[in-house]
């Protein structure tokens, strides 16, 4: 018979090496944590305080200051690549940013930050919006309104047209200023009668005599007789009544002009 051959891997390889057996032998030591610590029924469990209101992480109750090797460092943004050059920031300010605001040195920008822009445009549509209400009223409550030029006559005959609008607008004031006469004088009539009432009724006393006869001639020449006490006053028509008038509480003022004319 032939002889057969033993695979090689099935063969002894010998006895064990020295540092084979060691560390078979060898016991590992059991490290302990302090969560493998059994606790103490004495021991307290730890409490975290509770805050007086909710801090983000990114607002802390005290202020945090960056420091470098033991230096407070200067708060700038923090930039975690090469430091920028000055020709890459000045790049960066004049750079269009998609929904930002439009860098220095650009029309939009100088647009959006002058100030006499910002006035003229308000002042502007002040002024539009008080001519037209003015405009509107007038034709509303003047009887003169149909007098007035029409707007397109600003383009052609600009002086014209102003001289017109004036003209009209002082037929308007001298009108105004009639019917205020007109109630004023009203008014004082009737305050009259009321005294006069109160006179034949025996709630007031008649004047004297000598105010009565003295008052006679100044009715007949058509001047009405104005009580001091009435708490409507009128016009007295006196030397220099054009220049001033008596006011509601009987003194005499001057008359106020607009702009000298009227």
């Amino acid at each position: 018979m032939n002889p057969t051959t033993i695979p090689t891997f099935l063969l002894p390889r010998g006895l064990p090496a020295r540092r084979t057996l060691q560390s078979l032998t060898k016991t590992k030591p059991l490290h302990r944590t302090a969560s493998n610590k059994s606790t103490s029924k004495k021991d307290k469990p730890i409490v975290l305080p509770q805050p007086d209101k909710f801090r983000p992480p990114s607002h802390p109750q005290r202020r945090v200051v960056r420091t470098s090797n033991g230096r407070v460092a200067a708060a700038e943004p923090v930039n975690y690549g090469p430091r920028l050059t000055e020709a890459q920031k000045a790049e960066q300010r004049k750079k269009q940013y998609p929904n930002m605001f439009p860098p220095e040195g650009t029309v939009a920008h100088k647009f959006l930050t002058s100030r006499g822009i910002h006035v003229w445009i308000a002042m502007g549509v002040l002024t539009s919006l008080a001519t037209f209400t003015f405009t509107t009223n007038f034709k509303q409550s003047s009887p003169f309104a149909h007098l007035l030029p029409p707007w397109s006559g600003l383009l052609t005959h600009p002086i014209d047209t102003v001289r017109t609008a004036l003209s009209v607008f002082r037929m308007h004031v001298e009108h105004s200023s009639q019917l205020t006469r007109e109630k004023r004088r009203q008014r004082v009539e009737d305050a009259e009668k009321r005294r006069q009432y109160r006179i034949a009724h025996g709630l007031e006393e008649a004047p004297e005599a000598e105010e009565g006869a003295a008052a006679a001639p100044v009715a007949a020449a058509g001047k009405e007789a104005v009580d001091e006490q009435s708490p409507v006053a009128r016009d007295v028509q006196v030397e220099g009544a054009d220049a001033t008038f008596v006011d509601w509480e009987g003194k005499r003022r001057p008359v106020k002009k607009w702009l000298g004319i009227w």
